[in-house]
């Protein structure tokens, strides 16, 4: 019996442990449905940052593309800038619709150009803003149906680097002619009367189509030599922008027709300079032809196939097949005075009997006026001597063509080589300075300017070339990298970190500018129908402290500085800045 008690005792122990059993049972059950409770709220959770995510990702995706569309907008838009605001607009919208927003309802296309804007600066560069709504999918629940995109781009239209003059006036030299026993200069009279024009160091310049290259002229010359045809040949000629702000503007050219001078002690033709040419097969003294282009460019600088002509028809044809020399005392053979060649070509003197004595022409030492009452915009100047109406009429014809250019009214106009010109200067003894070109703090900061000269520095005597940036309101010449091609002479071919370059190697003793040196006493023309190119890098500071050194009536308009002792020289000058034209601004 006491067994049987003993035994039966655990039974409660083990009821408890079956009953303790069954309640740790019940535990996950409790559990589960709390995770049950939390999984549910996350999963809500989850589903509204998901919905979070796509709306805002959408948003993200949306915007871009109206960035594009304003980056797109703004590009097509600008090249129509400064000239011609309502069609860069226009662009800009016709653009804009191409991408998928057109102005409408909740959907603007705003373009503007930047010198409207509050605190612009930049008449080239156009501005556009483009906002449009983007659709939701989730935050529907919550009643936004749409987002607005907004996104605003800037794009600039880099024209042609202007070049040679920030004035109303282009090419203007001076005028020499025998006075008595002695050569005498005298500066140009302005075209309307009332004073004289500062020369500019140097006279515009052409030459004949069937003239060699050699001679300085690289483009509008057909021979590389004679019979040789010259691959850069153009038949265009050059161009010479005139941009006129207001109304009632009229378009001087001094001495536009040929007329042979001869040539003085300095080597440095009288009067404008004008002269035949000797090639191996067109003998001197042939007749010669100029033609002189007035074009509205009506606001579409980036290209001509829509301007149209805004001088008199005809006048273009006034200075075809001239055969003519200035038979007078002051300019011409009958002149002896300070030991004068007698000449009236680069080695070949023509037989001026039976031709035209141009002493009395109108146009001869006189201004020309091409065109008058020219309303504002900006108008090309084509000079070429290709006969426009037979290309081929033209190819004996070798000589050289100097010029000058004036605009009268209008405002304050501009005359400037449009990226390349052609330029003739009779340099004098010592230091001789003449504009190159504009560059730009907002253009130009960080870029490189590339600077191509074609047969520089043929002046007969020691010289010394060098590029002055105004940088810092200062006159200074850079440093600076270039090559020369093949043509050039064995060891004047490349220079790194220079700051000048020596052109002609014998001579007087003409001292060098500081930081340059003689090394070369023999060879004479280094770079005789050869290119050179000179490579500047700007820094992104470049400008900052600015631009304009005492005197100077512009902005960023750098200078070649030449040391010589005397001669004359033709060369062909191209500027341009390494670089897409037409490029968005980044803020």
């Amino acid at each position: 019996m006491t067994q049987l008690l003993l035994r039966a005792r655990p039974q409660p122990r083990l009821r408890a442990h079956l009953i303790g059993e069954r309640w740790s049972d019940r535990q996950p059950d409790r559990a589960a449905g709390q995770v049950l409770v939390i999984f549910a709220g996350a999963i809500v959770a989850l589903m509204g940052l998901s919905a979070l995510v796509v709306d805002v990702s959408w948003y993200w995706a949306s915007t871009l593309r109206v960035q594009r569309a304003a980056d797109a907008a703004a590009m097509a838009g600008a090249v129509w800038l400064p000239g011609n605001t309502s069609q860069a607009y226009a662009a800009a919208r016709a653009e804009a619709t191409k991408n998928g927003y057109t102005a409408g309802g909740e959907v603007t296309v705003t373009p503007i150009q930047d010198s409207r804007a509050p605190g612009g600066v930049n008449p080239r560069q156009l501005n556009v803003t483009i906002s449009a709504p983007v659709g939701t999918y989730f935050a529907r629940a919550v009643g936004i149906s749409s987002f607005t995109a907004t996104r605003t781009a800037k794009a600039e239209y880099v024209q042609g680097v202007p070049m040679g003059s920030p004035l109303a006036y282009y090419g203007v030299y001076r005028n020499c002619k025998v006075s008595g026993s002695s050569i005498t200069c005298s500066d140009l009279p302005h075209a309307a009367g009332g004073g004289t024009i500062p020369s500019q160091g140097f006279f515009g310049a052409i030459e004949g189509q069937g003239s060699n290259r050699s001679t300085g002229d690289a483009f509008a010359t057909g021979y590389n030599s004679d019979p040789t045809a010259n691959s850069q040949y153009d038949p265009k000629g050059y161009d010479y922008m005139i941009e006129v702000p207001s109304d009632g503007a009229t378009v001087y050219i001094w001495d536009p027709t040929f007329c042979a001078t001869t040539s003085g002690p300095g080597g440095g033709h009288l009067g404008a300079g004008d002269h035949w040419l000797s090639t191996a097969n067109h003998s001197a003294a042939v007749p010669t032809s100029t033609y002189f282009r007035l074009w509205d460019t009506r606001g579409t600088q980036f290209t001509t196939s829509d301007d149209t002509r805004a001088d008199p028809t005809g006048d273009d044809l006034l200075f075809a097949n001239r055969r003519q020399v200035d038979k007078s005392a002051a300019y011409s053979q009958a002149a002896t005075a300070g030991g004068q060649n007698n000449d009236f070509s680069d080695g070949s003197e023509p037989n001026v009997t039976g031709v035209g004595d141009c002493q009395a022409d109108p146009y001869h030492n006189a201004w020309w006026p091409l065109a008058s009452g020219l309303p504002a915009g900006i108008y090309r100047l084509q000079v070429t001597t290709t006969d426009p109406s037979n290309p081929t009429a033209n190819q004996s014809q070798a000589f050289e063509n100097m010029w000058s250019l004036e605009v009268v009214g209008g405002g304050a106009p501009r005359i400037f080589g449009a990226g390349r010109m052609v330029s003739y200067a009779n340099i004098e003894s010592g230091t001789q300075l003449f504009y190159l070109a504009e560059i730009d703090q907002r253009v130009g900061a960080g870029k490189t300017v590339v600077i191509d000269l074609f047969d520089p520095g043929d002046v007969g005597d020691k010289a010394w070339l060098q590029i002055l940036s105004p940088d810092g309101n200062a006159y200074a010449p850079v440093r600076f990298s270039w090559t020369a091609d093949g043509n050039a002479a064995a060891g004047h071919r490349s220079g790194a970190n220079v700051n000048c370059i020596q052109t002609y190697g014998n001579g007087s003793a003409v001292s060098p500018p500081a930081g340059c040196a003689d090394n070369y006493t023999s060879g004479g023309q280094f770079f005789q129908n050869s290119w050179i190119r000179i490579e500047v890098p700007l820094s992104e500071s470049y400008g900052s402290t600015g631009l304009r050194p005492p005197g100077e009536p512009a902005d960023g308009w750098w200078k070649i500085k030449y040391t010589v002792n005397k001669g004359n020289d033709t060369t062909t000058w191209m500027v341009s800045l390494r670089g897409n034209p037409v490029h968005l601004v980044v803020p």
